[in-house]
């Protein structure tokens, strides 16, 4: 009789609280200060789970570098006598501390998008199709990813004359005059969109940080790898074996890896895995196909690769040496003779790949990543990534001096009610910024999209007039 007086209980508790998530859902202030679907208007495609997860990506990347502003916890917990914070603890600090192997998973996100048409084209025979597809594709990937960091970077720097730092950049000196800094700006936007400069770097992997906003530093990767994408397409088109062609993708993948360009190898394994996708869609009946055939090994596979997200940064010297709790196996047995920055790429990379292929064998994860929330997050994810640390310098710092003297707390107090001082503060914070990054999606982000659509469209019919 208790047991089912609890059910009853349990199940009024869990009602009340889908009642309140809906009601939120349904809220035409959310709906119009932060553009969030109203339940049901969203069209769910068979690909509309790589959303989800681009959203939950982005918002660990926003939750990495918010989490700073209030205690650092990206070294291990107990690697110095001072690092004692429940969040270093191995698996509970990949909820806070993976942004490395989000952007793996963006990479390998982007390798499976941006292939995922040509290859169903390569496999319906329709090879004549990829050739335009991918030369329109090379065309506007450029102006789709540098346009909307351009013109962040550009506030950010008119911001410096304002007396604001740029995020992250703790040596930053401002120019002398307002013309001096302009023109600064128009040099580092060349070092950011100039292959003389940065292809060398990009290519391997290597973390430069642009001036005006050191987040942006994977805009060159992701452009970069963009073409590798495109390139192993047009290689590949006419290779009359999926077999071979996915045999092919595999080896070079590792070929990446092996030269240390971890960046390269999230692209191409992206590719990999929307080819074997595809194989699946097309054998569904054959048993060694199926996914729900070996459902408990990917969910075993996804715990691991989740507490690996979490792995410690190795971009310090001390890391290689401090106390690593949880972690010393997987320290001792990364190849250092990769040529990598920093070491953890290794893992965060084998991570990221092993977290979205399990997602796309799992359907309950994949119905969870269709949800509302995350494919709200998935539309503005890139406005989010690009302007969340701006965010924090313009007025996230403010608000925390203002929670905090509320609290007659200091920085770095620590303790029960700094730490709910922090709660207080992410729930302003985040409805301002993701208000924004709404408002950026919607001003900046998909005109981009539209302007090199137009340009396209422009160019090719100025080509026709000329034969």
């Amino acid at each position: 009789m208790r047991d089912e007086e609890g059910l009853i209980s349990a199940s009024h508790i869990n009602k009340r609280s889908c009642s309140v998530f809906t009601s939120l859902e349904e809220s035409r202030i959310l709906q119009t200060l932060l553009r969030y679907p109203a339940p049901d208007s969203l069209k769910i495609k068979p690909t509309s789970w790589l959303d989800g997860v681009r959203g939950i990506a982005a918002f660990e990347v926003y939750m990495f570098h918010t989490i700073s502003c209030w205690h650092t916890i990206f070294p291990a917990w107990h690697a110095e006598p001072d690092q004692t914070n429940i969040l270093q603890l191995p698996a509970l600090r990949t909820f806070f501390d993976s942004g490395g192997t989000s952007v793996c998973v963006f990479f390998v996100l982007s390798g499976y998008v941006l292939t995922y048409k040509s290859l169903r084209w390569i496999r319906a025979g329709s090879r004549q199709q990829v050739y335009p597809s991918v030369a329109s594709s090379m065309f506007r990937r450029g102006f789709r990813l540098y346009l909307p960091p351009i013109l962040l970077t550009f506030f950010e720097m008119v911001a410096t004359r304002f007396g604001y730092a740029p995020p992250l950049n703790f040596t930053f000196v401002a120019e002398s005059t307002a013309l001096a800094q302009f023109l600064d700006w128009i040099k580092e936007t060349n070092y950011l969109v100039n292959p003389i400069y940065n292809f060398n770097t990009a290519i391997q992997g290597f973390v430069i940080h642009p001036k005006y906003d050191p987040v942006i530093w994977t805009i060159p990767l992701e452009f970069y790898g963009s073409f590798i994408c495109y390139f192993l397409l047009l290689l590949l088109a006419r290779v009359p074996s999926n077999g071979t062609r996915m045999c092919l993708v595999a080896m070079f993948a590792a070929f990446c890896m092996f030269l240390g360009a971890w960046n390269g190898f999230c692209f191409s394994t992206g590719m990999l895995i929307a080819d074997f996708n595809l194989t699946q869609d097309e054998n569904g009946t054959i048993p060694l196909f199926q996914p729900s055939r070996f459902a408990l090994v990917w969910k075993i596979a996804f715990l691991v690769a989740f507490y690996i997200a979490g792995f410690p940064t190795l971009s310090y010297p001390e890391a290689h040496v401090l106390p690593m709790f949880g972690y010393e196996t997987l320290r001792s047995s990364i190849p250092m003779s990769l040529n990598m920055e920093d070491h953890s790429r290794f893992w965060w990379s084998i991570s990221g790949v092993t977290l979205l292929f399990c997602i796309s064998q799992l359907p309950q994860f994949k119905s969870f990543f269709e949800a509302n929330i995350c494919q709200y997050l998935g539309k503005i994810a890139f406005s989010l990534y690009l302007v969340h640390q701006f965010c924090v310098m313009l007025f996230g710092f403010m608000m925390q001096r203002f929670i905090l003297g509320l609290f007659g707390l200091v920085q770095n107090q620590g303790g029960f009610f700094y730490w709910v001082a922090c709660g207080i503060w992410y729930v302003p914070f985040t409805g301002l910024v993701f208000g924004i990054a709404a408002q950026v999606e919607r001003l900046v982000d998909a005109p981009s999209v539209r302007f090199a659509k137009w340009l396209e469209e422009k160019c090719l019919k100025m080509y026709k007039n000329m034969l």
